[in-house]
């Protein structure tokens, strides 16, 4: 399969999607992927020595279009490493009871914002105390909305490190276990609980049109009586690895082209792995009940899938500062290999030699969706190419491209 196999199902099934309700968020995902890198999103002319005309169609640079993903998701992972602190690192994962799935479904920006403060206190308050740590950490926090088969499952996955600053300003590793985990799950459940409650009784969460007169207060303290889901994995020796797995969805959307197997009119075949049996499985799933999968996952218009705090927050530069000094920076750890950021060359399609921009040609401006404005001849004089623009490689498959 190939990197374009999304955009030739989203374009085969515009006609479906067109006549189903689809909320602003997914409207604009939806376009994007279906234009990103055709000349719906304009071009850029490039000439050679011998002055051939390359054109290069432009990016969406939609956060869920696959398209478009792998050279961004490198420049993040490039800007983080520069910032985490050479020590080693933890990774946490707070999930939420399926109970609460519906509600989710109708309150998404909200919850996901309970989510990250739930989980981000939890962690701090406990790091603080002086009947563990007495440190302020590093963190950053990943949401995730969806479980291998593409369900929805929201989740936050935590890089904190494994030590942190002290009120008197040194260095302090938490030694080879973070905090007690049923601790956690009780505060973490504690505060989600509360959060969750203020919004309600604020009268500010939608409740689905199916339940019942009382079925929150009903999910609510069934809620309290059962264990919530955390896992402490092990330490790791530093926060790189972590990073990467975070990198694939920072952008690109929850399936990447390359786990996808088969796709007829019949239905969509991909693979994913089931971590609770370590196997490598295949599923298969009708067009609509894939389309429909898929774009649950398009994130919030706005809002922040990756969020830094603590040391690793955008506002505490002089203690990060302070901190780097006590144990260093990652940065001179070095990529896997194939991972590094090359720099890009576009060559001229009949004589292969390098080519410079010579001028561009956007596209027409449309509501809601941000582009830079400006036009430009082919023939004119040259400027500089848009920021994140890749080369376009993806080859042609199994539907016919917009």
């Amino acid at each position: 399969m190939h990197n374009r196999v999304l955009q030739n199902i989203f374009s085969t099934y515009s006609g479906y999607l067109s006549k189903t309700a689809q909320p602003l968020k997914n409207l604009k995902a939806i376009s994007s992927i279906q234009e990103c890198r055709t000349k719906a999103m304009g071009s850029s002319y490039y000439r050679c020595k011998q002055n051939h005309v390359t054109e290069q169609h432009h990016s969406c640079r939609h956060r869920s279009c696959p398209l478009c993903s792998g050279r961004k998701q490198l420049q993040w992972v490039d800007q983080q490493r520069r910032k985490l602190f050479d020590t080693e690192h933890f990774h946490v994962v707070f999930t939420i009871p399926h109970e609460y799935l519906p509600l989710w479904q109708y309150n998404e920006e909200k919850l996901t914002d309970i989510l990250f403060l739930s989980s981000k206190e939890t962690l701090f308050e406990l790091m603080a105390s002086k009947d563990y740590h007495g440190v302020t950490p590093g963190m950053l926090m990943a949401l995730h909305t969806w479980g291998r088969q593409l369900t929805l499952h929201p989740h936050i996955h935590c890089l904190i490190t494994a030590g942190g600053l002290t009120l008197r300003e040194n260095w302090k590793e938490t030694g080879e276990y973070l905090l007690p985990v049923r601790v956690v799950k009780s505060l973490y459940r504690g505060k989600f609980q509360a959060l969750l409650l203020e919004q309600y009784r604020a009268g500010l969460l939608k409740l689905p049109p199916s339940w019942s007169i009382g079925q929150f207060d009903i999910l609510f303290k069934a809620c309290y009586r059962k264990e919530w889901s955390v896992r402490i994995q092990e330490r790791y020796e530093h926060g790189q690895g972590v990073l990467l797995y975070f990198s694939r969805y920072i952008k690109g959307g929850p399936l990447k082209p390359k786990q996808i197997l088969n796709v007829d009119h019949k239905g969509l075949e991909f693979r994913y792995f089931d971590h609770r049996d370590q196997r490598r499985k295949q599923l298969r799933l009708k067009p609509k009940e894939f389309l429909r999968r898929v774009l649950q996952h398009i994130p919030p218009i706005g809002k922040h899938m990756i969020r830094g705090y603590g040391l690793y927050a955008g506002c505490n530069k002089k203690k990060h500062d302070l901190c780097s000094n006590l144990v260093g920076l990652m940065k001179d750890q070095p990529l896997p290999s194939g991972l590094q950021i090359q720099d890009l060359v576009v060559e001229c399609g009949q004589c292969h030699e390098p080519t410079k921009l010579s001028s561009r040609v956007w596209s027409k401006a449309k509501k809601g969706i941000s582009f830079i404005k400006g036009a430009a001849r082919p023939d004119s004089a040259g400027g500089n190419v848009q920021h994140g623009d890749e080369p376009d490689t993806a080859g042609m498959g199994l539907f016919s491209s917009a």
